[in-house]
């Protein structure tokens, strides 16, 4: 599965104990989607909480030419759907599986009472809400900045994961191009130009990093900001 934009945020799972992460399974109406199913689409205003059990699901809209624009793409133990159930607001994108997808849905009750009885919850929740705002503005801040080729940069390093020589991103150029917003012209003329430079290297469905740290410190040549580490 491509890896698009997740904004780092580790999994709601990942941040609990595990007796708070099992109370919060067994609160749940655990509902299989199959390929492709609308799980919620943008507007709708039913509170609760989904955690992903298996499978995928990709948060979007669908662009003015009909493609479906895809924010993120959330994997097991993450989450979606906080905003309806503490901020009582509607649904801004909708949520399509990806493959046969386990969901365990929590009504507001439902979370209510696992978390009153497990406090670790509302914690967890707290800290991965803080993390995905925080990357938001990091990123809302490059769009109006920076120009698409740094963009481009940092999106590949945050994408990337780590190797013993150097990091891969396992994607192609259409996912980034989707990730960033952009034409798949525009990402391929920015790779090509990072390329050039020996910054990347290109392969079928992968943009290799020889050297992450000359990649850092060309965006931080260019950013005209001190790097932050969140």
């Amino acid at each position: 599965m491509t890896r698009l934009l997740d904004f780092d945020t580790p999994s709601l799972v990942s941040l609990l104990p595990r007796e708070a992460a099992t109370a919060l399974r067994q609160a749940a109406t655990m509902v299989v989607h199959g390929d492709g199913a609308l799980i919620f689409s943008r507007g709708d205003a039913r509170p609760g909480l989904s955690l992903v059990r298996t499978g995928a699901v990709q948060i979007g809209n669908p662009g003015i030419d009909g493609s479906f624009v895809v924010t993120s793409v959330l994997g097991p133990g993450q989450c979606f759907g906080e905003m309806t159930l503490f901020g009582n607001l509607p649904r801004t994108h909708d949520s399509v599986a990806v493959g046969q997808t386990v969901i365990d849905h929590l009504t507001p009750t439902a979370y209510a009472a696992a978390s009153a009885a497990h406090p670790a919850i509302n914690q967890a929740i707290l800290g991965m809400m803080a993390r995905r705002i925080y990357a938001l503005l990091e990123f809302s801040d490059d769009l109006r900045r920076l120009p698409l080729i740094v963009q481009l940069a940092k999106t590949l390093l945050r994408m990337a994961s780590a190797g013993s020589r150097g990091t891969a991103v396992q994607a192609n150029q259409e996912a980034i191009a989707a990730t960033l917003g952009v034409s798949r012209v525009a990402i391929g003329t920015a790779l090509a130009t990072l390329e050039g430079q020996g910054l990347i290297k290109r392969g079928y469905g992968r943009v290799a990093i020889p050297d992450r740290a000359a990649l850092q410190q060309w965006v931080a040549d260019r950013t005209m900001l001190a790097p932050i580490d969140g």
